[in-house]
């Protein structure tokens, strides 16, 4: 059964004085000149075809090879923008592709710019629209932690925003591990930070930053399974390295963060989370 919105390979059925038509299961489909990629084509030749509504809503063809179809996502550039409508998508055939502004962030300072890359996909099958998605989590692709990758924002929430790689995978970055805004299809570097069944995780900050945080996580996770941890910032280095593997000076700025985002308090001896009464 012809797909529209995909690759489907047909039969031509006779030239036109204009073009050619296909035979399909729903019915007879044009083919203009224009869209054979200069191939000379004759009756019974069996083509392949990217089946599309044309400007006048009009079922047509193209020879012509596109980047994202209804079963494949990519990463598209964007070649214009219409505070109208929403953006279009350059998606490798001559007519482009749109993402509705009803799909973009309502404040337009966040909106793609010409030259941005977005991750999508084709999901209107009566007219070439697109919608954005997020990268692959089951991975073959593999990163090494510490590495900067280059990735496009696709997604920003309240809990953070979400990175596409050329490679298609996705990488969630935590709303703690960047500063600013960012706008849908820009390119930024990410460093790769974890990784879990659930996918990449990775930091914008600048790596001392980043260690705090981890760090941070550590003395959190510890004092969640022991209630309370018998050290403060005043402890000394070999007190601290009995419990972590970190120096005194990563402990403290660790321990500060954590302080000053009320998440643990301290007593005389101990450290302990807020709403424990020291330790107990």
């Amino acid at each position: 059964m012809a797909i529209i919105g995909d690759n489907n390979k047909l039969k031509v059925l006779r030239k036109t004085d204009i073009g050619y038509m296909l035979d399909s299961d729903i019915g007879e489909i044009f083919l203009h000149n224009n869209e054979t990629m200069h191939t000379e084509l004759k009756a019974d030749d069996m083509v392949t075809v990217f089946l599309y509504f044309d400007q006048k809503k009009r079922l047509t063809a193209t020879m012509y090879t596109p980047l994202v179809t209804v079963n494949n996502a990519n990463l598209l550039e964007v070649v214009s923008v219409n505070i109208n409508l929403g953006v279009f998508l350059n998606m490798g055939i001559n007519k482009d592709l749109l993402l509705s502004l009803d799909d973009l962030p309502y404040n337009k300072n966040l909106w793609p710019r010409v030259g941005d890359k977005i991750f999508v996909i084709v999901v209107d099958k009566n007219r070439l629209v697109a919608k954005v998605i997020e990268g692959n989590k089951d991975l073959e692709i593999k990163y090494e932690l510490g590495k900067d990758v280059d990735a496009y924002v696709v997604k920003v929430g309240n809990a953070g925003i979400n990175l596409v790689t050329e490679d298609h995978v996705n990488i969630f970055v935590h709303n703690t591990m960047y500063r600013g805004n960012f706008r849908i299809g820009e390119k930024i570097s990410v460093r790769i930070t974890h990784f879990s069944d659930k996918g990449y995780s990775g930091s914008l900050l600048p790596q001392k930053e980043t260690l705090r945080f981890d760090d941070a996580d550590i003395i959190v996770n510890y004092l969640k399974e022991n209630q309370t941890l018998p050290l403060t910032s005043k402890s000394t280095a070999d007190e601290i390295t009995k419990y972590f593997e970190m120096s005194r000076k990563a402990f403290k700025r660790a321990l500060g963060h954590l302080y000053k985002e009320g998440i643990v308090n301290f007593s005389e001896t101990n450290t302990f989370l807020v709403g424990e009464k020291n330790g107990k």
